[in-house]
């Protein structure tokens, strides 16, 4: 009994802690295993931190930011150029730095975005409207 009781303990401080697979030791780390489209549109995923974010869907336009988090919230998709994902999709996100003159905002290849599927099952394609956000 008492090894059984200690045994138990033992599993129970290392999910505290996060020390076994797939225990989530605090609110923040059980949110970053989450990627999913949320009730407000967003899509919220884990991403790689400190990924510049571009003008367009595409390696050859102007920096607009720096996503330095990794977890993020994503606006919607595009499709643009290929990247090493491969596939062509890119999402919109504010980003946590501006590069100026523009707001932050920009796009970032889905290769950084640890979704299972591009573009990720109900989030909406940008529309024109989504380009304003970027700015300048």
């Amino acid at each position: 009994m008492m090894i059984r009781n200690v045994t138990a303990i033992a599993l129970l401080t290392a999910a505290l802690f996060g020390a076994l697979p797939g225990a989530a030791a605090t609110p923040a780390l059980a949110a970053a295993a989450e990627c999913g489209v949320r009730s407000d549109g967003k899509l919220y995923c884990g991403n790689t931190p400190n990924v510049t974010l571009s003008y367009d869907a595409s390696y050859q336009t102007a920096e607009t930011g720096v996503l330095t988090s990794s977890f993020s919230w994503f606006q919607c998709w595009v499709e643009g150029g290929p990247h090493a994902g491969g596939n062509s999709i890119w999402y919109l996100a504010a980003g946590d730095k501006a590069v100026p003159p523009y707001r932050g905002w920009g796009f970032l290849p889905a290769v950084h975005v640890a979704t299972a599927h591009d573009p990720a099952p109900g989030l909406r394609e940008c529309t024109l409207a989504d380009y304003d956000l970027i700015g300048p």
